[in-house]
């Protein structure tokens, strides 16, 4: 097995040994998503209109939540020092991380939020959309969180740091995925919202590992 192979393996099995790590996230998804209907007016029209924008917060919140993990372990024990040092190019190992995080919570995230969404009344057709965004999406959102925790690695209360560089870059995820759900569920097509998520997320996708290798490297020079 390869580098490649090795840290995507350790990644999803810290993922799963360490629940913790996995429930705090879906269970502040899930804490936001049955909270915030008790601050507005629980007509059904209103819930139905408002659960977009509800529940994508909800799922940045929690991505927000789990980036904390991303490099700490490998920091702890030593992990990434090995490879920093390591002649594979570090870019490509960071995206073994990312793709193991992404499939481990974003696509927990990506089944509980049509569930969610069908809580507050949207259609079928919005709740397949909305499932749709959020798997896009989340890789996006886990892709500038991966940036975010190799400029911050090492700092003390980096997480709160993480959250500040991360949340205004958030927006054009949260804004074209709620925009989607909300669309469909006017009756309007959502596939330009869509296509804009997904294709936002690759680019990120594309562009975080090189950029988190730079990071990590100015971070520990």
């Amino acid at each position: 097995m390869g580098i490649w192979g090795a840290v995507w393996t350790r990644e999803w099995q810290l993922l799963f040994r360490q629940r913790q790590d996995l429930l705090q996230p879906l269970t502040y998804f899930t804490m936001v998503v049955m909270i915030v209907p008790l601050g507005v007016d629980p007509a059904d029209a209103v819930l139905t209109l408002v659960a977009p924008a509800i529940v994508w917060i909800a799922v940045v919140l929690a991505v927000v939540l789990s980036l904390d993990r991303l490099f700490r372990d490998d920091a702890r024990d030593g992990t990434l020092a090995v490879l920093l040092t390591a002649p594979t190019p570090l870019w490509w190992v960071l995206l073994a991380k990312l793709g193991a995080h992404w499939l481990g919570l974003g696509s927990l995230l990506a089944i509980a939020a049509p569930i969610a969404g069908a809580a507050y009344g949207l259609s079928l057709a919005a709740a397949g959309v909305l499932f749709v965004t959020v798997i896009a999406g989340t890789l996006g959102l886990m892709a500038l969180g991966l940036v975010a925790g190799a400029l911050t690695v090492g700092l003390r209360n980096g997480g709160v740091l993480v959250a500040i560089i991360l949340l205004p870059l958030y927006v054009p995820l949260l804004v074209f995925g709620a925009g989607a759900v909300a669309a469909v569920q006017s009756g309007f097509p959502g596939a330009g919202p869509v296509y804009f998520t997904a294709a936002l997320s690759m680019l990120y996708a594309t562009l975080a590992p090189p950029l988190a290798a730079v990071a990590l490297r100015l971070s520990y020079d």
